[in-house]
């Protein structure tokens, strides 16, 4: 690679003086090396022109419209925008529960949008976790088996088995190592939503979705959750989209998108 440098008696042809052809090559390898960090780059994330309708009487009502984005390994982004306007519909399309009604998604460089319900049930075990406003705990399982219940779609026994070692530490992470056989009547709702934080971590996911995570809490459990959640993506580099009401846990992400009547008109950086 050449590359010409703004340097006294170094623009254009290098001067011959082996301090200035050190500094010429420097300044090569720098400008050489950005450009591969930037090309290593990968979106784990991307959507191009998605559109949404439902269907209502004998027409539609379109809940998203034209959505281009793209959202990069390592990111946090929140979602945000007013009730109705498409934030978790948006979510649910990115984690390959709802399909668009036109437009692509690619997730984790996969095309998710032509792929048939079992490939996609497979592909959502896998590479994507899930927690919701709601813990959507088993009331009769104990802490540690409600961990485990996405492992139980794997036909892989090494998974499951890797899971159930892994379990115990990703528990202590939460504080909540002490609580791996109480049952979700025992425990506090700041309590079961770090539960439901490490359920949709036991697999590993690429990609991490939050519908309205601190919805149901109180404002200390809220804050200590949403601690949580920026240590994962900072520390894991686990990607993490959050649709959110709450400006104060969007404040955190180092990205915003703000859905206006199903559109994005605009792209916030933290």
């Amino acid at each position: 690679m050449r590359l010409r440098v703004g340097y006294s008696g170094f623009a254009g042809k290098p001067s011959s003086t082996n301090h200035q052809k050190r500094e010429y090559f420097f300044a090569s390898s720098l400008a050489l090396g950005f450009s591969e960090s930037m090309s290593s780059v990968k979106s784990v994330v991307e959507l191009s022109e998605v559109d949404k309708s439902f269907p209502r009487g004998e027409g539609s009502v379109s809940v998203l419209k034209g959505i281009s984005f793209s959202i990069n390994e390592g990111e946090s982004v929140a979602v945000v925008g007013p009730s109705g306007s498409g934030k978790s519909t948006l979510l649910n399309i990115v984690g390959t529960l709802d399909q668009p009604s036109s437009g692509t998604v690619m997730i984790d460089g996969v095309n998710v949008s032509s792929m048939d319900e079992l490939a996609l049930a497979d592909f959502r075990n896998q590479r994507l976790g899930f927690i919701f406003q709601s813990h959507h705990l088993l009331p009769q399982c104990t802490v540690l088996e409600n961990v485990l219940v996405p492992t139980l779609a794997s036909r892989d026994p090494r998974i499951r088995g890797s899971a159930i070692e892994r379990a115990p530490g990703l528990l202590k992470r939460v504080g909540l190592d002490h609580r791996m056989d109480h049952r979700p009547g025992q425990l506090s709702g700041g309590e079961c939503q770090r539960v439901a934080v490490v359920r949709a971590l036991i697999n590993n996911p690429k990609l991490l979705l939050a519908d309205e995570p601190t919805g149901a809490l109180d404002r200390q459990s809220a804050e200590a959750l949403s601690e949580l959640l920026l240590e994962l993506n900072r520390e894991d580099g686990v990607t993490l989209i959050v649709v959110t009401h709450s400006l104060d846990l969007a404040g955190k992400m180092k990205r915003t998108l703000e859905l206006q009547d199903g559109a994005l008109p605009n792209d916030r950086n933290a």
